[in-house]
């Protein structure tokens, strides 16, 4: 199976995340960190299926997805049909202009990207970023355990919902779930055997001060601690 048909399967179900507590707190963390002002071009370098260009929209933001999933695109542009998303592989030249984007944010993106890719990557988004404009990353870590983001979703969702909610919620989106976790288990596969590289500790800083970015802030353990989101200033 190879990437585009991977992901391609996986978008079909990748938006039960937008249900689970400890994904909405990260998607929260990352607007937040971002800052975002009314008015604000984003550039969402990796949108998927569009969860996180949506929220940006939600704060006023005017936010460009861009991602290498025709089948993304369709579920982005299905939610949201006004959209602005562009088709191509982070791994090119953007199609834009120097100086064009006033922040630039990405998500569980770089980690599917080889190691020998990644500093170009981060130069390419510094050409298309203002000056004084924020970039803000996250990715899951080589400690990565979908188990504990799914009993962190379960213990908050007790709180929250109850104990007959919860269940519910479970049996009605079992095989949803089911899923989520077999193509969690398949990331992870991949990671092991280097098809992709989770981030290491301090990783994405030192490929921001590398690239040219100022590093602003510590690295901020988020996703159930599951991820790490980093923030470079051009």
């Amino acid at each position: 199976m190879d990437d585009e048909k991977f992901w391609e399967k996986y978008f079909l179900t990748y938006d039960l995340l937008n249900e689970a507590i400890p994904y909405q707190r990260l998607m929260d963390d990352l607007v937040k960190v971002l800052e975002v002002k009314e008015g604000d071009l984003i550039f969402d370098a990796g949108s998927g299926t569009g969860n996180l260009s949506i929220l940006l929209k939600e704060f006023g933001a005017r936010p460009t997805g861009y991602d290498f999933s025709e089948k993304a695109i369709q579920i982005h542009l299905m939610k949201d049909k006004e959209a602005e998303v562009f088709l191509g592989d982070l791994t090119d030249n953007l199609p834009f202009p120097d100086n064009y984007f006033d922040k630039v944010v990405s998500n569980n993106v770089l980690y599917t990207i080889g190691k020998n890719n990644r500093l170009a990557i981060f130069k390419e988004i510094l050409r298309v970023l203002k000056p004084d404009g924020k970039f803000v990353l996250a990715n899951v870590h080589t400690e990565f355990n979908p188990l504990t983001i799914f009993k962190d979703h379960l213990n908050e969702s007790l709180k929250i919902k109850g104990i007959l909610k919860t269940a519910i919620d479970l049996i009605m989106k079992s095989y949803a779930i089911g899923r989520m976790f077999y193509y969690s288990f398949l990331l992870i596969r991949r990671d092991r055997l280097g098809k992709y590289a989770f981030v290491e500790k301090d990783e994405q800083k030192n490929l921001l001060m590398e690239a040219g970015f100022r590093t602003a802030g510590n690295t901020i353990n988020a996703y159930s601690n599951q991820s790490y989101i980093d923030i470079g200033v051009k």
